[in-house]
Order: C-alpha cells, then sequence, then structure tokens
C-alpha cells in the first residue's frame, strides 16, 4: 500500500511537472517574433562586407521561456552565426566549375560547325578564362569572416580606450587584436540603458533586473561580435545601421 502511495505521488509530480512545462514552452508566434528581431538587425548589418560572400547561415532560436518568480521571467537568448569567404575565390570557383560542364558541348558544337574560326575562337575563350582563373588562384584570399549576433548574452567588457572603433548612445564597439594588430575581433554592444553615456565609462555590463523581467520573449541588449582580418572589420562595423538595431530592443 505504501509503494502504491509513492507510486502514485510520483505519478502526480510527473503531471504537475510536464504541466509546468506545457506552460513554458513558446509558442510559434513567440518564436517568429524573435526570429524576426534577428533577421532585422542582419538586414541594419547592410550587404555582405566588401570583398566577401555569405556562405553559412545558422539561427539558433529558444523554445521555452525561463520562469523567474511572481510571474516574472529571465531574458531568453537567441543567435544568429554567419559566415563570410572570399567573393571573388567563390566566385571563380563557380565560374570554373560552369566552364567545365559547359566545355565539352560548346566544343562539339564549334568542331560540328566545321568552321576552324569558331574552333580557334572557343579555344582562345577558354584559355583566356583559365588564365584568369590560375591569376585569381593566385591571388591572397580574403580569410574567412565569422559573425555572431546574440540577443540577451548580458556581455561583460572592460574598456580599453584605445581599443574603441565608434560609439554613441546606447552603442559601442571595441577591438581585440593579434599581436600584429591584423587580426581579431570587433564586438559592437547596443543597450540603450546601460550605454546611454558610453563616454563615461570604463567597463561594460549589460544585465537585466535581478527580479526578472516581465516580457518572457523580450529583447534587452545585443551583441555582435565579428571575427576576421581586423581593417575588414571595422570598414563593415562602422557602416551598421545601429538606430534600427536599437530600435528591436524592448523596454525593461
Amino acid at each position: 500500500m505504501k509503494i502504491d502511495r509513492i507510486g502514485g505521488f510520483c505519478l502526480a509530480l510527473a503531471v504537475v511537472s510536464s504541466a509546468i512545462a506545457q506552460e513554458n514552452n513558446l509558442n510559434r508566434a513567440e518564436v517568429t517574433a524573435i526570429k524576426a528581431k534577428l533577421v532585422t538587425v542582419q538586414q541594419a548589418m547592410g550587404a555582405d562586407p566588401a570583398g566577401y560572400i555569405k556562405e553559412t547561415e545558422e539561427f539558433s532560436l529558444p523554445t521555452e521561456a525561463n520562469p523567474q518568480q511572481g510571474g516574472k521571467f529571465w531574458p531568453i537568448t537567441s543567435s544568429v552565426s554567419l559566415r563570410y569567404t572570399d567573393r571573388a575565390v567563390k566566385e571563380n570557383t563557380a565560374n570554373m566549375e560552369q566552364l567545365s560542364r559547359e566545355f565539352q558541348q560548346r566544343y562539339a558544337t564549334a568542331a560540328a560547325s566545321g568552321d576552324p574560326d569558331a574552333i580557334i575562337k572557343f579555344t582562345e575563350e577558354f584559355t583566356r578564362l583559365q588564365q584568369q582563373a590560375a591569376a585569381a588562384a593566385m591571388a591572397q584570399p580574403k580569410q574567412p569572416m565569422d559573425v555572431y549576433v546574440q540577443f540577451n548574452m548580458s556581455p561583460y567588457a572592460s574598456i580599453d580606450p584605445d581599443a574603441v572603433v565608434f560609439e554613441s548612445p546606447g552603442v559601442i564597439a571595441l577591438r581585440d587584436t593579434d599581436v600584429a594588430g591584423e587580426n581579431g575581433t570587433v564586438t559592437v554592444y547596443l543597450d540603450p540603458v546601460a550605454l546611454a553615456q558610453t563616454e563615461t565609462l570604463s567597463s561594460i555590463e549589460l544585465k537585466t533586473p535581478q527580479d526578472g523581467v516581465s516580457n518572457r520573449t523580450g529583447v534587452f541588449n545585443i551583441e555582435i561580435s565579428l571575427r576576421g582580418a581586423i581593417a575588414d572589420l571595422e570598414a563593415w562595423a562602422k557602416s551598421f545601421d545601429t538606430a534600427s538595431m536599437l530600435a528591436v530592443i524592448d523596454s525593461q
């Protein structure tokens, strides 16, 4: 009998736990709204950085809210990761693959025409394209650029005055380079509350109220981390439409 009571208690506990988990699940509309904000920030970054083409894009979207107490929630995180590669190399590879697919058919057509000039013209064109491809392959390609757009990560960073790339109310961008100063990261922080007066800060701490927030899908701070060649990172980050990015942040 005692075993039955224990078993019944465990079953009831499992039912309650399942009900709580279901209550904290995000619905499709909430996840869609979060993804839309990630897309808005991504679009505000503008076109692909100069000389690069987007190679991969991967979203990490939440499925559950994080309850705190008193009907409030911990902010939930979400992100999109992007990878960019050298545009010239990518396009050259694609062109050569296309040329290879067309070679046999075009050569057969030229040979079937019985026109020696057509064959010569085709051979010269093919040789020219091969030389262009070889020259492009010999050029120093741009190293890949990795980008991470993250919501509600609540980051902390000290500020080296010489590392500030740009700043404005609600926004600051910091660089961190290798010894040679050629490669590293540029991180853009956005928070209209914590970064209202960036020129007075010696560190960054983007946080939300300790007792939680009422908007369980709210976006309260944004961190955009760029990794690759510093000169390219800085040039691209400076072109960001930060006003549009700040517009997706909710009030706390």
